[in-house]
């Protein structure tokens, strides 16, 4: 009988607050400003990336203005509950700076473009204990690959990876597809080396 309706959990989800509240509030109108956040007036949908979460996540997170009360502002208050494992992907993302040719910077390109300043904060420990795993998957990625023509990771190289992790591919998947989206795909791979 106490249960919240469904209505209102709805408006306090951070894609639905991102979409529908806080193109209403001066705050996140102004925050969003500054931070060169595309928004609609209130009252429109927007469209595209721009109307998913990853976009002002990804875009507090470059700018280094990813605090808790810049989270409020645009995602409402079930932010750290509903969007915490966004965040911390996207943290990791932004820290290994993907290099030009991967998947992962081709999708930056487009969610970074107009963004005042490219100034993350510098990992945690705990940040730097993952990002050390990635880089390590990245290179038994690349070993796994080789130097071959085209150069994208195919699925072969992706099931042999996790053939290769035995018991713990599970906790290691997460480290495996960010070292995929972080790795040269394509006629880029390989054109550094002599």
């Amino acid at each position: 009988r106490h249960a919240r309706s469904s209505g209102s959990n709805r408006t306090r989800d951070p894609f639905y607050y991102w979409n529908r509240i806080a193109p209403t509030k001066p705050g996140a109108q102004a925050l969003a400003a500054e931070l060169g956040l595309d928004t609609p007036a209130a009252g429109h949908s927007r469209t595209g990336f721009k109307s998913g979460i990853l976009y002002p996540i990804r875009r507090l997170i470059i700018t280094g203005a990813d605090t808790p009360a810049n989270y409020t502002t645009l995602l409402g208050p079930l932010w750290n509950i509903k969007a915490a494992d966004t965040i911390k992907q996207t943290r990791i993302e932004v820290l290994l700076c993907p290099p030009p040719g991967s998947p992962a910077h081709t999708a930056s390109m487009h969610m970074d473009a107009d963004a005042p300043r490219y100034a993350p904060r510098g990992p945690s420990a705990e940040e730097e204990a993952e990002l050390n795993e990635v880089r390590n998957m990245q290179q038994r990625l690349s070993e796994q690959m080789g130097v071959r023509s085209g150069g994208d990771v195919e699925s072969s190289d992706i099931k042999e990876m996790i053939m290769r992790m035995g018991g713990d591919w599970d906790t290691n998947l997460g480290a495996l597809e960010v070292a995929v989206n972080n790795t040269v795909q394509g006629g880029e791979r390989g054109k550094d080396k002599p």
